[in-house]
């Protein structure tokens, strides 16, 4: 049994059209049986009798269906005998064949209807209803067969085409998901590795403490986990991973490292990438602040802001090194490759892949000191409201 809310495959949309196309093309030719029919029932024939409308609508009906029959035989000789360089003379022979049967039935059918319905007005013989329609119609019924021919392969045409868009499209999405992803796990080990070492110091000061820190470690890493299958998350799940990780950087950096979080509420559900704002706290730390030291700080603020979602993580350490440069939606510093680093470099292509040019990113040395980077991000659906609580 098909599921109702089943995904619409390539397949199935292809058949889709394939139905469509056939119910099209058995149906058009009523349109012209019906101009046909008034035509000779207002205007008459070549000799000027008129027909009663029943008669002619029975009359004209019956030749132009015809072409609503032969049109699927038309329609099935296209899917099966493919258009292509490499078999243009079966594909010609084909439908040279075809449409010499087609158009030669044609002749006889309507020669027929011609002289069983023109009795009403004339009388005429069979054979010279034959003559007459192999001189007046037969070549406008080949032109018909080809018409019905180039008609058919255009809709192929067109449904090939719109299986290799659609195909290329989701081909695409999935490598840029697949990048994403790639660029999301490489955050993992550089964290982890930079965590086992505070633990390592730590073993031989305070084992109960790096006990602690391992344990941290475990719930971020959990934390990480349960946001592994999507590349957007909501504010308060970024948040508690940052409140985790910077539990953990104070077994570096000490008691004097102070941090403030200020979330605005209607911004708490917005959805924002994974691991965006780790890398960001973590490039505070590791390039700006020095491990120890008195009176340090490092703040974060999410806010809504004219329809975007602010984003700022401001130190007030030694700064950028670089020159301040400007690069299309980019005010960023122009550092060595050491002064970027992983993390700022890898949040920068995610934010590309994710939002294109309606983001923007930029870093600078606040007049007080310190490093500033603010990132301003469109917003988008918000989830279902989840109670922000801050992680112990």
């Amino acid at each position: 049994m098909v599921a109702l809310n089943a995904p619409v495959t390539f397949a199935d949309e292809g058949a889709r059209l394939r139905r469509l196309t056939r119910l099209l093309f058995a149906v058009v030719w009523v349109v012209p049986a019906a101009m046909a029919a008034l035509q000779r029932s207002v205007v008459g024939d070549a000799s000027g009798v008129h027909y009663a409308l029943g008669t002619a609508l029975v009359w004209q009906g019956a030749s132009w269906m015809l072409w609503g029959a032969w049109s699927q035989v038309v329609l099935t000789l296209v899917d099966r005998v493919k258009l292509d360089t490499a078999r243009l003379l079966p594909w010609v022979a084909a439908h040279l064949g075809a449409s010499a049967v087609i158009c030669a039935t044609n002749v006889f059918v309507i020669a027929w209807l011609d002289h069983l319905f023109g009795a009403v007005g004339r009388v005429t013989s069979y054979a010279t209803a034959v003559r007459t329609v192999l001189v007046d119609h037969l070549d406008f019924q080949v032109v018909l067969y080809w018409a019905v021919v180039g008609a058919a392969y255009m809709v192929e045409f067109v449904r090939r085409y719109r299986e290799r868009d659609r195909a290329a499209t989701a081909l695409e999405q999935q490598l840029a998901s697949t990048q994403l992803e790639a660029l999301r796990m490489q955050l993992n080990p550089h964290f982890l590795f930079n965590a086992l070492n505070s633990v390592a110091e730590l073993m031989e000061m305070d084992v109960r403490e790096a006990q602690r820190t391992l344990t941290r470690v475990a719930d971020l890493l959990r934390l990480s986990l349960r946001s592994a299958g999507a590349s957007l998350i909501p504010v308060w799940q970024e948040i508690e991973l940052v409140e985790l990780y910077l539990q953990i950087a104070r077994v570096r950096y000490g008691q004097g490292l102070a941090v403030d979080i200020t979330v605005d509420p209607a911004a708490v559900d917005d959805l924002i990438p994974s691991f965006l704002l780790q890398p960001l706290v973590e490039n505070a730390l590791k390039h700006g602040l020095a491990p120890g030291h008195p009176d340090q700080s490092i703040e974060v603020r999410v806010t809504r802001d004219q329809g975007a979602l602010a984003i700022v993580v401001e130190d007030n350490g030694k700064g950028l090194d670089g020159l301040l440069t400007t690069s299309g939606r980019f005010l960023a510093v122009t550092p060595s490759v050491d002064g970027l680093g992983i993390g700022l470099t890898n949040t920068r292509m995610r934010l590309a892949m994710l939002y294109g040019d309606r983001y923007a990113f930029r870093m600078s040395n606040p007049p007080g000191g310190g490093c500033r980077v603010d990132i301003r991000l469109p917003t988008g659906t918000r989830p279902a409201a989840t109670p922000y609580t801050k992680a112990e």
